[in-house]
């Protein structure tokens, strides 16, 4: 009886959303579907249903044109969708959420679960009569039991191959790729980066990127610290682990061959021996070290303003007249220093005095306030001139940031504590400092400059504009902190009585 009953069962959702379906229907295990009117729980309950499942529901099978493709739109929700063709099995559109439409043709390989995808080309370009002949070009393949997409991964393979093989040489050329990444991505030490790769890793020039190895770049490393540069060695092992790392993103290599690496744990014998890092110039030798600079032509000049301003030695070398010399100040870009942050230094007396003296050098091919002597480009060669330097001054080895620390030192014993002096030279504030206080602090940066530049003028014989204070170790600002806090006592004291 069940049996006949079954083929007259005709239950329509339409007819249902409609109020037309009445009366009880019996299943096959006896149960009862209420489906006796729309104000029911369970037949509002499907009809929520099956709204639901309406506004899921998305055409997939369509006979695609370019009419249909356009008026197609992507599900809520997804992030791609396909639009399966009817006319021709296998192809079809993908859509995307970036609004990106692309021919594919979709097959399945024997033994390999799941559907494969062999993209054919992006819609509009790649137009309705072209998608149809490559899919069928790609049907043949499968028919014939080859793979659609074997051409383009082995044409991958090849190119990965070919990238495996190419020479260190080739990647560390001057105006080379990795050259060419550097200086698109404004990398501020480039130079001193690409010099020491190939001064490092000369022995193996020649030699296959993918064949180079950790014990190989180690040894180069060792090499260069036993002449006694540790920084120089130091430096080396870095940028190596930079480059490598951009060989892989790259696809030169498939792996950083220095990842996991850790020098060696310095011993206390090792510390207590090594001499301290960098030194502060004595007054007696910053006295010759700015009388010997005057002599020195454009570099001379570049040496004072560092002396008077802190920059790191690359910075003042890419100023220019009308960019960077306002009317105030010598600014450098944030995009060229090493910290991000801008560098401001105050035109006092001997900032003047400095900037006169350079225009006797100026360029007429170049608008740098320090050109080189020799091209009139941008100034390099730091350490031979420093050499140079040193010898005319008659004073100990020094370096150009030992006059960076010497300002630091100078504002010290003018009585501006660490905090002025970080922002005074470009350094970052510590701690939470550097998240919440966004002000520049000009006023105090520019006190802290002049009380300097007094300090060196006197030591030079230069002219004055202030009296030098010497020694005294509260920082201005105190006087200020010790009123506000007596305002907050005597608020307090008289808020209790």
């Amino acid at each position: 009886m069940w049996a006949r009953d079954v083929p007259q069962l005709n239950f329509s959702l339409g007819a249902h959303r409609a109020g037309n379906v009445k009366g009880k229907v019996c299943g096959p295990l006896g149960s009862l579907l209420d489906v006796s009117g729309t104000d029911g729980r369970r037949a509002g309950a499907m009809e929520t249903n099956e709204e639901d499942i309406g506004a899921e529901m998305a055409p997939t099978h369509l006979k695609l044109t370019d009419a249909a493709i356009r008026a197609a739109t992507l599900p809520p929700g997804k992030s791609q969708h396909y639009l399966r063709d009817t006319e021709q099995p296998g192809l079809a559109i993908r859509m995307r959420a970036t609004g990106g439409r692309t021919w594919v043709y979709l097959f399945t390989k024997p033994g390999i679960r799941g559907t494969q995808r062999k993209t054919l080309g992006a819609w509009p370009k790649f137009n309705e009569k072209a998608a149809r002949q490559a899919a069928t070009i790609a049907a043949g393949d499968v028919i014939k039991g080859l793979d659609p997409n074997q051409a383009k991964r082995e044409a991958k393979q090849q190119q990965l191959v070919e990238k495996k093989s190419t020479t260190l040489a080739i990647l560390i050329v001057e105006d080379g790729p990795y050259e060419t990444s550097l200086t698109g991505r404004q990398v501020v030490n480039w130079k001193p980066a690409m010099s020491a790769l190939r001064r490092g890793l000369k022995d193996h020039l020649n030699l296959a990127i993918g064949k180079l190895t950790r014990r190989q770049i180690m040894a180069a490393v060792d090499s260069v610290a036993t002449t006694g540069k540790r920084g120089a060695a130091k430096d080396l092992r870095k940028h190596t682990h930079t480059f490598l790392e951009w060989c892989v993103g790259e696809g030169y290599i498939e792996h950083n061959v220095l990842a996991g690496y850790r020098a060696p744990k310095e011993t206390r014998a090792q510390r207590v021996g090594r001499r301290t890092k960098g030194r502060a110039l004595a007054d007696e030798e910053i006295i010759k070290v700015w009388h010997a600079a005057g002599k020195l032509g454009a570099f001379g000049q570049l040496v004072r303003l560092c002396l008077l301003g802190g920059p790191r030695r690359s910075e003042p070398t890419m100023t220019e007249w009308r960019k960077h010399i306002m009317d105030d100040r010598i600014t450098f870009d944030q995009a060229w220093t090493k910290m991000g942050l801008h560098h401001d230094v105050p035109r006092t007396h001997l900032v003047d005095e400095v900037l006169t003296a350079a225009k006797h050098f100026q360029r007429a091919t170049s608008d740098y306030v320090f050109p080189s002597p020799k091209t009139g480009g941008q100034m390099s060669g730091f350490t031979k001139m420093v050499k140079r330097l040193v010898k005319e001054a008659a004073v100990a080895k020094f370096t150009m940031h030992d006059l960076r620390r010497s300002l630091r030192t100078i504002m010290s014993r003018c009585g501006y504590d660490n905090e002025i002096q970080r922002l005074c030279v470009g350094q970052k504030p510590r701690g939470i400092d550097q998240v919440y206080n966004h002000d520049e602090q000009w006023i105090i940066r520019k006190m802290a400059f002049e009380a300097a530049h007094d300090y060196i003028a006197e030591l030079v014989g230069a002219k004055q504009v202030g009296k030098v204070v010497r020694l005294q170790r509260t920082n201005p600002l105190d006087p200020i902190k010790a009123e506000l806090l007596a305002r907050l006592r005597e608020h307090y004291a008289a808020g209790a009585a």
